[in-house]
């Protein structure tokens, strides 16, 4: 208790004394336990490696030192690894650089939100042979990218302005090169490219990968703001200023846009490619805008109806010429002098709930949105804090606290202390800090409403191990957010939360907190958030559940060793629960070993993925993804205001050997467990049946408004295996994957809007009450199927 007392005083003692950005002043104590050097360092500051940052000596150097220092994963010597994560932090200033700085795995590179440092290209840039100020994903000799891109993941880029107008406007500059994936971000910087109709500059490029997450990105100028190329990606608020061309897709699968802004450009979004799957925007604004979309379907095809799906919702088109154009003329005329809304408008087939109707126009049967999702009159959205306003004396270290983050240690005292610490003093500005480390924990650790908490490097890794979570019949919170019953708000952000070794019983995260409802009052008051904070399981160094431990077994029958059962559930949002917002939660269970040279497939096996009840308020999920849990991925019951954009799962690559639900065979009611005997009772499939769900939304819709309670907009529910076999998702398969992937009760069951809507792998899209209602046959788009809206 003394060291405890001494901590929040020592904290509350300086806290009207803000003078810089308390990541850059606090004491640096965070460690990788299974990285072979004991002395490697997680935190980097350029300026401790050289970089002056005054606009005129050349900072490349010093800055690509910063990233490489220490035994880290190399570009093209290195297909993943955990155990060198780094945080390169950029403080105010301006960095002069004459070549690209590479990004390397597992890096987060960070710049001072107080004073944002700019990282300016000089006037030779070679941009000849560099691809991107800043270079995320390198080509080695041979033409592949240093890092298969949708293996790239745990990296972030934030807080910097990218200045490219040194270089000739009629060169190709660009200034970041981001094939990525999961569980990582670009957020919170500014883009300034070259302007005027010569500009070949493009802000950011991406080509490869399955992301991901862009937010709060503002693009000056350029010849393409952005040039866009991934399965998938959640974009919120992006603005384009001055571009030629904002935003040009190359290919997807399907996007979300939500809250995107394009000013002063010829054309806004340039869908034209044939390989663009769908697209989703929701709240966004076209102004002084020539073209605000082209799209490339042609609504005469009757081979792919599902490619070139698009969804507009609350989209206002302010003076422009046409807001969406196509390859026969004008679909949407625009308004030159004046605007244009459209509250929901798709192109795509549609389900009501049974189809298919092929639909291109606006649609008048959209229900109204539930109130509690709303904030003046748009979807509520919230930006990760990073604390601008907060001094470093007001930070509280865990390992300042006792805890070790060794991975061997029990730190489950420490962080109950910590994070009690952090709420009791949540009023007075206090934030706990979760130094890099591996934290085993072998009883319940308990977030109080109130907390405040931030991981480093995405390094930051509760790990529950033990007895306490090893009972499959006997589920145990790892990490508890309050107590049923409880009421308050949390920010929780930058952090992971695994098991270590057998936990069949662990429940990873389990969140209770009744948070305020968004408020626009004098209050002002905020629901709970959770930003980048992921479970993963297995498939790390000090996991024990790698490929010594749990090798993919394909040959051997119904195979589980019992060693490799090691979650009950990634993340429980209880029925006490609600107004929680989530954005960019990547709940992984390990289909390959990070750690391994080749990336080898594993077997770990996790029941659920994320259950939502949350009667107590809205939830809102946004740049989820939630993959190979045996049961399902997402599941919702009794959905009253859960707003849903995008999500993306994946179907665990050893079913149906063994088929699901094995090895979690207790069909527990009260956590409403599908009944995989019942549900594929009748159907008639040559796929196997006895699948993970994609999606579940069940309940009992007989207290419900005229709303619908269920909003989704963009999914993509992927099955790419049978068995470690991917002939089943082939575009030429004769036999798919699984028969279902979406499950919705049918009459009498929750209302539900699913927009842009795709799965991979699957014989039905949706099945509604048992009958399969929309199959991926109907609603070919490329490699997905795709629907534009299913309506229960």
């Amino acid at each position: 208790m003394r060291g405890l007392k001494a901590a929040l005083l020592g904290a509350l003692s300086g806290l009207h004394t803000v003078t810089g950005y308390w990541l850059e002043d606090i004491a640096h104590q965070g460690i990788s336990p299974f990285n072979p050097d004991p002395s490697y360092v997680v935190f980097r500051n350029v300026k401790d490696f050289g970089a002056v940052g005054d606009g005129v000596h050349d900072d490349t150097q010093a800055i690509n030192n910063a990233i490489t220092s220490g035994d880290r994963c190399a570009l093209g010597s290195c297909n993943g690894s955990t155990v060198s994560p780094a945080v390169v932090y950029l403080p105010g200033g301006t960095y002069l650089i004459s070549d690209s700085i590479l990004d390397y795995y597992y890096t987060q590179i960070i710049g001072d939100p107080t004073d944002m440092p700019i990282i300016k290209a000089s006037a030779s840039f070679p941009t000849n042979t560099t691809l991107g100020l800043i270079d995320g994903n390198q080509y080695q000799d041979g033409g592949k990218l240093a890092y298969l891109a949708t293996n790239v993941f745990f990296r972030q880029v934030r807080n910097i302005v990218f200045d490219t107008t040194a270089i000739p406007a009629e060169a190709s500059a660009l200034a970041i090169h981001w094939p990525s994936s999961q569980a990582t971000s670009i957020q919170n910087c500014v883009f300034r490219l070259a302007s005027g109709p010569s500009s070949r500059h493009v802000g950011l490029s991406i080509e490869e990968g399955s992301g991901g997450f862009l937010g709060d990105l503002v693009f000056y100028g350029g010849m393409y703001g952005a040039q866009l190329g991934n399965q998938q990606y959640t974009a919120r608020n992006l603005t384009f200023v001055g571009a030629q061309t904002a935003i040009t897709h190359t290919w997807n699968w399907f996007w979300t846009y939500k809250s995107l802004t394009i000013v002063d450009c010829a054309v806004g979004v340039n869908m034209m490619s044939t390989g663009v799957g769908s697209a989703t925007f929701v709240d966004s604004i076209f102004r002084n805008v020539g073209v605000a979309i082209t799209t490339g379907r042609d609504p005469n095809a009757t081979e792919l109806p599902g490619q070139g799906t698009l969804v507009l919702e609350n989209v206002l088109f302010d003076k422009v010429t046409a807001a969406l154009d196509g390859v026969n003329g004008v679909i949407i005329p625009g308004d030159s002098q004046g605007q244009v809304h459209e509250s929901s408008y798709i192109i795509g087939n549609f389900y009501d709930p049974h189809g298919p109707t092929p639909w291109q126009k606006s649609n008048t049967d959209v229900y109204p949105a539930p109130q509690a999702l709303l904030l003046s009159g748009k979807y509520y959205e919230r930006s990760k804090p990073q604390y601008e306003d907060v001094s470093a004396s007001c930070i509280l270290s865990a390992r300042s606290f006792g805890a070790k983050g060794d991975g061997q240690t029990d730190d489950t005292t420490a962080l109950n202390a910590l994070f009690q610490a952090a709420a009791v003093g949540s009023a007075q500005g206090l934030v706990a800090f979760v130094d890099a480390g591996y934290y085993r924990v072998t009883n319940t650790v308990y977030i109080p409403p109130g907390a405040r908490i931030v991981g480093e490097a995405l390094s930051s890794v509760i790990m529950g191990a033990g007895a306490r979570f090893a009972d499959i019949e006997s589920p145990y919170p790892v990490v508890q957010v309050g107590k049923p019953g409880e009421t308050g708000t949390l920010e929780w952000s930058d952090m992971l939360v695994s098991t270590q070794g057998p936990a069949a019983g662990a429940v990873l995260i389990e969140y209770n907190l009744a948070a305020p409802a968004a408020c626009v009052g004098p209050a002002r008051e905020q629901p709970a958030g959770i930003w980048d904070v992921h479970t993963r399981v297995g498939g790390f160094a000090g996991s024990q559940l790698q490929v010594a431990q749990c090798l993919k077994t394909p040959d051997e029958v119904g195979d589980v060793d019992p060693a490799c059962i090691a979650a009950y559930m990634s993340m429980h949002i209880t029925r006490c629960a609600g107004n929680l917002y989530m954005e960019n939660n990547w709940l992984w269970v390990a289909d390959h070993d990070i750690e391994d040279a080749n990336n080898t497939q594993i077997s770990v096996f996790a029941g659920r993925g994320l259950l939502v009840e949350a009667a107590a308020g809205a939830v809102w999920v946004v740049a989820s993804g939630v993959e190979h849990h045996t049961l399902y991925q997402y599941q919702l019951v009794d959905p009253n205001a859960v707003w849903m954009g995008q999500i993306q799962s994946e179907t665990p690559y050893y079913q149906p050997n063994p088929p699901a639900p094995y090895p979690f065979t207790t069909v527990n009611a009260t956590l409403h467990d599908p009944d995989f005997t019942a549900d594929c009772a009748g159907v008639n499939s040559t796929a196997p049946c006895a699948m993970a769900w994609g999606l579940r939304v069940v309940g009992d819709d007989s207290k419900r408004s005229s709303s619908r309670g269920l909003k989704v907009f963009g999914a993509g529910l992927y099955s790419f295996f049978s068995n470690y076999n991917t002939s089943c998702s082939a575009t030429t398969a004769e036999v798919a994957c699984q028969a279902q992937m979406a499950w919705v009760d049918g009459e009498g069951g929750p209302m539900a809007e699913l927009y842009d809507f795709s799965t991979v792998g699957s014989e039905s899209i949706v099945t509604y009450g048992g009958e399969d209602v929309a199959s991926a046959a109907d609603n070919g788009a490329g490699f997905a199927g795709t629907l534009a809206l299913f309506q229960s």
